[in-house]
């Protein structure tokens, strides 16, 4: 399933969002002008990361959130899509990451 970006766009803690596939390829993006970048980061860094996960027994990859000093994202796998979605680092992340999975899930 892959989602519509408009329903996360006026969520105050969504900054951007960049919707690709586990192969890198680019879908679409709203608030972020190098969507194609990301979305070919985060294919790769997701196959990596599942590969990881099947070696240490954690089973299909789902989600991974990354937070640094200036930005933080939630990257979200889904069949057919690798939603990434940066969000305020000083927000709770569970909190976001929950958010994210009840708009995904609608």
């Amino acid at each position: 399933m892959v989602p519509d970006l408009a329903r996360f766009a006026g969520l105050p803690e969504v900054r951007s969002m960049v919707l690709g596939d586990a192969s890198g390829l680019f879908i679409d993006a709203f608030d972020e002008p190098d969507g194609e970048s990301v979305a070919a980061i985060m294919g790769f860094l997701t196959s990596a990361f599942g590969e990881a996960g099947e070696t240490l027994g954690l089973g299909e990859l789902r989600r991974v959130s990354l937070v640094g000093g200036n930005e933080a994202c939630v990257v979200t796998v889904r069949p057919g899509a690798v939603i990434t979605v940066y969000v305020d680092p000083a927000k709770p992340m569970a909190a976001v990451e929950r958010t994210i999975d009840g708009l995904l899930q609608q």
